[in-house]
């Protein structure tokens, strides 16, 4: 196992050419490379590197380490020690080494004010692997052949920016990737034939379009606002089409859960007292009364009597035309007639329990004060057995009417059923 390997008496050799030296590894240091400004280590094995191996060239102005394995070798080095201290290395070709993951930060930190030109060609790089404003004198950049799409805005900007701090010429290489020219890579095409930065093949390069046709950067360029047009029509497309089905899937997903979503809304309301207060006193009606036709005189007479003569109370009677709804006609208008009204008075009779639009009044009040129990009275004219009432009136608490209460022609306000009516229309 070699340790270390050391030049002497080489003090006037400048260049030093290792190609494809037959060690098997990288694991290291070479010593007596003081005075070495090329050194050539191509084709070696540098899965296996030792971080210090180059440490003694600190004169090195050329390193050359094509096809080494390093995208191996440098993945251990954490703390960037195998190019620390080469502060005057100008030069750098590490192409065909496999490299796939950015360079850390700190990396080409001691050359950040020497490399001039970075050769990384042949790797499998998808974007620039370092930052470029880390490199204060860059101005050759050789990324051919690697697997980059397009620039980002960015990467131009960074290129630009380095390009106005040199004040000389500045060249990226960029062939032999495999280029895209869609919507996404627009600004770099037209970055390719209007900067200052010199490119290879003029910025004509290869590139496939989104349907997989083969065309140039400088076809799309000449069709450029033709392909801005349609790519930003494209978006609205997509865009419309998006959210019609995002609407689409609210309004079926809302139609399915409504009367989730109606307790959700309404326990909402409930929470804001200010909120619930505000709405109610915007309604027209104190009470929606939904009564047969047997219990007409009951309800025309003490009920109505009691709730607007002596109480004061706005109540919605459809006999007397009040609100959307006629006796017999249009069932929709009762929610829109419920929903003018606080509350609620169901008139539970012998006939009720058997009239179908009863029923269906008894259901649209219920659903709509859904969570809201207290807003709706139940008053029994007659006794029911469980079984006889609707199974949506069962859960609410009522009010039995005694045979002087059921009475037509008299009304004692002290009586019990009355002062609990009284109190149940203030809650």
């Amino acid at each position: 196992m070699i340790n270390s390997i050391t030049l002497k008496g080489i003090t006037r050799l400048k260049i030093i050419d290792f190609t494809y030296t037959s060690f098997d590894d990288c694991n290291y240091t070479l010593n007596g490379l003081q005075n070495v400004v090329i050194l050539n280590i191509s084709h070696f094995k540098c899965s296996l590197l030792n971080q210090n191996l180059l440490q003694s060239a600190v004169n090195l102005k050329q390193l050359i380490m094509q096809s080494s394995s390093l995208s191996i070798g440098l993945k251990y080095d954490d703390h960037s020690k195998f190019l620390y201290g080469l502060r005057r290395l100008q030069n750098i070709d590490f192409s065909r080494n496999e490299f796939e993951d950015r360079f850390r930060i700190s990396t080409f930190k001691s050359q950040q004010d020497s490399l001039q030109s970075l050769i990384l060609e042949g790797n499998f790089f998808t974007s620039i692997p370092f930052n470029l404003e880390d490199l204060n004198r860059l101005s050759l950049l050789n990324i051919r052949n690697n697997k980059i799409a397009y620039l980002t805005t960015k990467e131009i900007g960074a290129i630009e920016v380095l390009f106005e701090k040199l004040n000389r010429t500045m060249t990226v290489l960029l062939d032999g990737n495999p280029l895209v020219c869609s919507c996404a890579s627009l600004d770099f095409v037209e970055w390719l034939f209007t900067t200052k930065v010199k490119l290879d093949s003029n910025g004509n390069y290869s590139c496939v379009e989104h349907d997989g046709n083969i065309t140039t950067t400088n076809a799309v360029y000449n069709h450029l606002r033709i392909m801005r047009i349609r790519c930003i029509t494209t978006v609205w497309v997509i865009f419309s089409a998006t959210l019609f089905g995002v609407l689409l899937l609210f309004i079926l997903v809302g139609y399915r859960y409504k009367l989730h979503l109606q307790y959700f809304c309404l326990f909402i309301g409930m929470a804001n007292s200010l909120f619930r207060k505000s709405k109610e006193e915007a309604l027209e009606y104190d009470a929606y009364v939904a009564y047969c036709d047997g219990d007409y005189k009951w309800v025309y007479g003490p009920l109505r009597s009691f709730l607007e003569e002596r109480r004061n109370y706005k109540l919605l009677l459809s006999d007397r035309r009040d609100g959307d709804v006629r006796p017999g006609q249009n069932r929709l208008a009762i929610s829109n007639s419920i929903s003018k009204c606080k509350k609620m008075i169901l008139i539970i009779s012998n006939e009720f329990v058997n009239n179908e639009w009863a029923n269906y009044e008894a259901t649209v009040g219920i659903e709509h004060f859904i969570g809201l129990q207290a807003k709706i009275i139940v008053i029994s004219l007659e006794s029911k057995a469980k079984t006889e009432i609707p199974q949506c009136v069962l859960q609410m608490m009522s009010l039995d009417a005694n045979d002087h209460i059921r009475k037509t022609d008299t009304l004692n306000e002290n009586n019990i059923f009355w002062k609990c009516l009284d109190k149940a229309m203030k809650r």
